[in-house]
């Protein structure tokens, strides 16, 4: 009984830090966000990344909810570099797939915010796949050779919010 009890007193406790932890980080990005109101913030879902062929720490970025590093970048036309990672499950087998250094060249307008990540299906699969309810997809490089497998297609894709 003993033991049960300071289990669930140390959940209570660490519930208590990570919930104080969370609130404070989302709390961090939002001001991130709002302080750069004026510049394009750009959710990356990559490692490796370079912009303008410099490394993203030149750039000062966060880390999002999701883990994806977010930078505030002038409005302008950028080169970003990373390799992309996503997992699909086929045959009741869950693979990882990895790409290569994907680089791509994107315009961004101030106030828009944006998010580049690795997808399985194209943008138009996707949107047919959500009934039109998905964001504006600006830049789609597909990927037919991708570590891991010759045969599984993926994206990397570009979406600017609506």
């Amino acid at each position: 009984m003993l033991i049960l009890g300071v289990f669930i007193g140390l959940w209570v406790v660490l519930f208590a830090v990570f919930i104080a932890f969370y609130s404070k980080k989302k709390k961090s990005n939002a001001s991130f966000v709002s302080e750069n109101s004026n510049k394009a913030i750009v959710h990356l879902y990559c490692k490796k990344i370079k912009i303008n062929g410099q490394d993203i720490s030149a750039y000062n970025p966060i880390t999002g909810e999701y883990l994806e590093k977010v930078v505030a970048l002038e409005p302008g036309r950028y080169t970003i570099a990373g390799i992309y990672q996503t997992t699909d499950n086929r045959l009741n087998k869950t693979i990882n797939l990895k790409s290569d250094n994907v680089e791509f060249e994107l315009d961004l307008e101030g106030g828009c915010t944006y998010s580049a990540a690795m997808y399985m299906y194209s943008p138009e699969e996707r949107e047919q796949y959500y009934n039109g309810d998905t964001d504006e997809a600006v830049t789609s490089i597909p990927l037919s050779i991708v570590e891991g497998s010759d045969f599984i297609k993926a994206y990397v894709i570009c979406y600017k919010e609506k």
